[in-house]
């Protein structure tokens, strides 16, 4: 889980993370985001390699934005990489300010030997936390510059 605190109000926060395509598009690594339709979105990322695994992962995924406080989603379909999570948005310390959260899980459908497992899952934390921190990072600079698309 990664959280910061933003500059702006929740109402500003949560208009943006609603935005699912323009606040996708943030996140590092995604080539496209298109809705289709029924809360659901596909995403195509960049081809993910560490040299002895390349990955391009290719999913859809349906957003539920019921409860006022949390964004949540989770995969639809069978596809090579699966994502769960959701977006948490509280009261910042001070006026004015929102406290963001993002949990992810994911998995992902690569095939490789099991004996090379232990190499590439740290190397696939790593990136999800990277991506993850990234895209919190993009969110919280387009919401305090007022950026609208």
């Amino acid at each position: 889980m990664a959280g910061t605190e933003v500059k702006a109000e929740p109402a500003a926060v949560r208009a943006l993370l609603l935005d699912v395509v323009g606040c996708g598009l943030l996140m590092p690594g995604v080539e496209s985001l298109t809705a289709e339709g029924n809360d659901v979105y596909h995403y195509v990322l960049a081809t993910i390699s560490n040299g002895a695994v390349s990955h391009t992962p290719d999913h859809r995924t349906r957003f539920d934005a019921t409860d006022p406080a949390r964004i949540r989603w989770e995969p639809v379909g069978e596809h090579n990489f699966r994502s769960w999570g959701e977006f948490r948005t509280a009261p910042g310390n001070e006026t004015g300010t929102t406290y963001l959260e993002i949990d992810t899980r994911s998995e992902a459908d690569v095939d490789i030997a099991p004996v090379v497992l232990p190499l590439v899952e740290p190397f696939a934390r790593q990136q999800s936390d990277q991506v993850t921190e990234g895209f919190l990072a993009a969110i919280k600079e387009r919401v305090e510059s007022g950026a609208t698309g």
